[in-house]
């Protein structure tokens, strides 16, 4: 397989990012150009992120996080710990799966999804240092995001640094490190997090209701997501919360959407 028609069809940061997060030291494996592919749409998605929030301003001050900030925030130090190991070893594998993982399972699927209504506050339900919040959870997790992943990609990543951050070149700024204060127990609850989200967007797609569509409903979830309710009821667009398990009588007229979240409709 030679290798300059995939950097004409996919690019160079495509095959290097491909190179690093399919071939783990001491292994070997069979060369697949799917692969590549998906190695470049992350590189698009990544891109497409960054468009996005450079609509937002750069802030660092006069902000306040929310508890689901927090929790990407502590999320991100875990990612750093990761990918610092990783380089370290000089195992790419490693680092680059990590920065994958987080940046588009994670961030991009669920926090970004999550944040959208708050960073855009159109309506003014949130309140201003809350929006704040948003902007610099956002721009700290992307910047970052491209630091980490500069070794790896870094044409896109300096050509999407030059744009959002400084004319000062990636490679020449420090490399990420953990911030204690970022610490937070609210990481252990990703998990459930991203199990409510999956079961409300399986809930709407079942219904035939789009994705931007609300839900004129009583949505009933794990009381420890109770933190989140404000991101997660725009998110969703839900009528109304409860972070509670549902009596008996409720969950005989509600449905089961996942083993702890119920939805109660209007008409019952």
């Amino acid at each position: 397989v030679y290798p300059d028609e995939m950097f004409q069809k996919y690019g160079a940061d495509a095959f290097r990012f491909w190179s690093a997060s399919e071939g783990k030291l001491g292994s070997n494996y069979r060369f697949s150009e799917a692969r590549v592919k998906g190695a470049s749409l992350f590189i698009t998605k990544l891109w497409n992120i960054a468009r996005f929030i450079s609509s937002f301003p750069i802030v660092t001050e006069d902000f306040e996080l929310s508890a689901l900030d927090k929790m990407i925030l502590a999320q991100l130090n875990d990612m750093i710990k990761e990918c610092t190991s990783g380089y370290d070893e000089l195992d790419v594998y490693v680092s680059a799966n990590a920065i994958r993982n987080f940046a588009w399972n994670f961030f991009a699927d669920h926090y970004v999804e999550a944040v959208k209504s708050r960073a855009y506050n159109q309506h003014g339900e949130f309140d201003e240092k809350l929006q704040r919040g948003a902007w610099y959870t956002l721009h700290t997790c992307v910047s970052t995001i491209l630091k980490l992943l500069a070794p790896i990609c870094p044409f896109a990543t300096e050509a999407l640094w030059r744009e959002l951050y400084s004319n000062e070149s990636i490679h020449l700024q420090p490399f990420p490190e953990e911030k204690k204060e970022c610490e937070s127990n609210l990481k252990s609850l990703a998990n459930q997090f991203t199990a409510f989200n999956t079961a409300i967007w399986k809930y709407k797609k079942e219904k035939n209701i789009a994705l931007s569509q609300g839900i004129a409903a009583t949505v009933y979830g794990p009381k420890e997501l109770g933190v989140f309710e404000a991101d997660l009821k725009a998110m969703h667009k839900i009528k109304e919360m409860r972070f509670a398990q549902p009596t008996e009588k409720i969950k005989s007229m509600a449905q089961a959407i996942d083993s702890d979240i119920f939805v109660v409709e209007e008409s019952c």
